[in-house]
């Protein structure tokens, strides 16, 4: 595909640091040299509610948009999944957070963001771009509807992620240990209510449960080693009762690939998932926190989206 006219969404606070002269360098052309045929329109903003209002006014504006690219990390994925999924406008996405988990799953090259926007939209400019078809995440939680690309984390997961996002000195994977190591020391296990795919409800005593279309969590951390962005199904990775050591040790396995093997590790493959979260259970979805510690129970609803987001795939290696 070729584009005429792009959206890019620029999250600032982004965990790789977004260039500084970006817009200057946008209004002068891409690499330094022009792109007459190609309009960028550079979003950005303060906080996330108000570069999404920025983003939405932008996409509808009567001219028409060829693209939208985001820039930034898995919350920046989920904003333009939010806005573009189930629209036909392709989502470009150029990695620049501290996970990037979901652009892992995808293939989509990690590193040097100020290279990657310019790659980005060279390919864009060229034709130079392919289009991917991928699953979306849907979900319906305190009767809002929210929508996310890689993950929702429910549960000991989620704690560790909050934690994770003070740590912003730490990169990447290590961020996440750090994190664990500091959570697990007063995590106990819950009880859930699951029901998958329209089946009975079952009681479920665990740590975490995670339901994900990508494969990784926390920049990295295979905890899906088999799920495939679209492949029209959901991974449900369940972890019940372990011991605090247990706990502690989870996730340097799964780095390794060897966590599959504990008998408290669970994977189930589904299209959709009702959970009943228990009060004071946190849920975050592509590290955003959606239900912090102090709300009461809640019912999550969760269901694939099969294709409804065409992805931007520039050509050459990943």
């Amino acid at each position: 595909m070729s584009a005429r006219r792009v959206v890019c969404a620029v999250n600032p606070s982004a965990g790789q640091g977004v260039p500084g002269d970006l817009g200057r360098r946008l209004a002068g052309g891409v690499g330094g040299g022009p792109l007459p045929d190609l309009e960028v329109v550079l979003v950005t903003a303060g906080s996330m509610p108000e570069l999404r209002g920025r983003a939405a006014a932008e996409l509808a504006h009567s001219g028409g948009v060829d693209a939208l690219v985001v820039m930034g990390g898995d919350g920046m994925v989920s904003l333009g999944a939010g806005l573009v999924a189930g629209t036909g406008v392709p989502l470009g996405i150029v990695p620049a957070g501290t996970g990037n988990d979901f652009a892992r799953g995808a293939g989509i090259r990690r590193g040097a963001p100020a290279v990657g926007i310019e790659r980005m939209l060279t390919g864009l400019r060229t034709g130079e771009v392919g289009i991917r078809e991928v699953d979306v995440v849907r979900f319906a939680l305190d009767g809002v509807e929210h929508v996310a690309l890689n993950s929702v984390n429910i549960g000991f997961d989620a704690v560790v992620n909050r934690r994770a996002n003070e740590l912003r000195r730490l990169p990447g994977t290590a961020r996440y240990i750090a994190a664990l190591l500091d959570s697990v020391r007063s995590f106990s296990p819950r009880e859930f209510g699951v029901s998958v795919d329209g089946g009975p409800a079952r009681g479920v005593a665990a740590e975490l449960l995670t339901i994900l279309n990508g494969s990784s969590i926390g920049g990295g951390i295979r905890v899906a080693p088999h799920a495939v962005v679209d492949d029209g199904v959901l991974d449900l990775f369940i972890v019940g009762r372990l011991s605090k050591l247990g706990l502690l040790t989870l996730f340097p396995l799964a780095m390794v690939g060897l966590h599959t093997r504990l008998p408290a590790v669970s994977f189930e493959r589904m299209r959709r998932v009702r959970v009943q979260v228990p009060a004071g259970v946190l849920v975050y979805a592509d590290g955003e926190e959606l239900r912090g510690p102090a709300r009461g129970a809640c019912t999550l609803d969760v269901r694939v989206d099969p294709g409804a987001l065409r992805l931007v795939q520039p050509q050459g290696p990943a």
